[in-house]
């Protein structure tokens, strides 16, 4: 504890210290109302229980025949029995009023989801019985066996009793939260507020898709990954132009950029270089850092202002480390402000398929691929995961840690990983 105190005073952070305090700093967005379907991949915003029994009502789970068990005792195939079947029930009508007559052996004709009368307790599969007249089962049918009580019946609350929890607040709307809701008629639910992201790349070198590239200039692209990303995560995301090198203009358009959103996010001019002027711009707008170097590997420069209420993320250039910023910082921060209730990263563990033989004095995460196997996970770092390199981000599933040291990691070893 004493060690993470003097290194928050020096502005150092581990990866989970600093999800720690992004969190912290996180705040929940407002609530409103949204329809259903338009509710998916937001979080609920309360809490939502079962209004009523599912089923609502006692309900044929085959189709077939629903009998009074008393009715069919004695049937064998030596010594068949005879039902008189003289109303039917279809899926959407009621049952009221509707029963097998008790001073005859009796039945009703039933369909998957149709009600079941009163006064049957089971429901014989139509595989199992023989018709004997009329047509589509009304008239007079033929069993062998006697019925089972409460067979192929669902009775109501089966599957849900009344006030038990669909959706607890905070909780991630997707298809199957979705399809529980309506199952109880909600139309619209409350979900929180989508919050409002700038992202800002910085950078004399970057050039917009579709302009001339000059020599020495590459194309942005960081961006655009970081754009895609937060709007897949179901916030509203502004993305700027790329910003040249010079704090005053960084500054700029920072104090613009906090006035428009709840978090703003920049690429590039994060690390030490004389031309690095993210860290410089951000406190020109009257921001205080809440960490200012993280122990990973990439991305170790990348920091965090606070304003206020305002957040802002300075993530590396570099496109892994920019991603590698994106996955472990930026990600929880923004699950959080979304009203996710899990907002940290879940890391599970796997067994290397190949040695990292880089060693390095913070933890390393690398691009890799992950397969099931027999026994357990099976982690494969990719080639050629040079920070700077974009076109590793096509094959990689997941982010895996190496641990810190002058070893690296070996083929064989445990370590955690991170799905993407």
């Amino acid at each position: 504890m004493i060690e993470t105190r003097a290194r928050k005073r020096e502005g150092v952070a581990t990866v989970e210290e600093a999800e720690e305090w992004l969190g912290l700093r996180a705040v929940l967005p407002g609530k409103e109302e949204a329809e259903l379907a338009s509710a998916l991949g937001r979080a609920a915003a309360e809490t939502y229980v079962s209004p009523f029994p599912l089923p609502p009502f006692r309900r044929a789970a085959m189709d077939g025949y629903a009998v009074c068990t008393a009715d069919t005792e004695g049937a064998s195939p030596d010594h068949p029995l005879l039902l008189f079947v003289e109303s039917e029930l279809k899926a959407g009508q009621s049952a009221e009023g509707v029963r097998a007559d008790a001073s005859e052996r009796s039945a009703v004709r039933v369909f998957t989801g149709s009600p079941v009368p009163a006064s049957c307790d089971s429901v014989i599969i139509q595989e199992r019985v023989r018709r004997v007249a009329g047509e589509d089962g009304i008239g007079v049918v033929q069993i062998d066996r006697p019925a089972e009580l409460g067979q192929h019946i669902a009775e109501p609350g089966e599957d849900l009793p009344e006030c038990s929890l669909l959706v607890k607040q905070g909780t991630r709307i997707g298809a199957k939260e979705l399809a529980i809701l309506a199952s109880f008629g909600f139309e619209r639910i409350a979900v929180y507020k989508k919050p409002s992201v700038v992202v800002l790349p910085i950078g004399d070198e970057l050039t917009l898709p579709g302009q001339p590239l000059l020599p020495g200039r590459i194309y942005d692209s960081n961006s655009f990954m970081l754009e895609a990303s937060l709007r897949e995560m179901g916030a509203v995301v502004h993305r700027l132009p790329p910003c040249a090198d010079n704090a005053e203009e960084i500054a700029a358009r920072i104090d613009q950029a906090w006035d428009a959103a709840d978090l703003v996010v920049t690429s590039g001019g994060a690390s030490v270089g004389r031309y690095d002027c993210a860290k410089s711009a951000a406190e020109l707008t009257g921001a205080v850092p809440l960490f200012t170097k993280v122990l990973m590997r990439p991305g170790t420069p990348t920091s965090a202002f606070v304003r206020g209420n305002k957040t802002l993320i300075a993530l590396s250039g570099n496109p892994s480390a920019c991603f590698a910023g994106l996955e472990l910082l930026v990600k929880p921060y923004l699950r959080r402000a979304l009203g996710r209730e899990q907002f940290r990263n879940e890391w599970e563990e796997g067994t290397l398929s190949a040695g990292v033989a880089k060693p390095c004095p913070y933890p390393r995460f690398i691009r890799s691929r992950v397969r099931a196997s027999a026994d357990g996970w099976r982690i494969e770092p990719l080639p050629n995961d040079r920070s700077g390199n974009v076109a590793a981000f096509a094959g990689a599933g997941a982010l895996a840690i190496v641990p810190a040291g002058g070893q690296g990691a070996g083929a064989g070893q445990r370590v955690r990983w991170l799905r993407l």
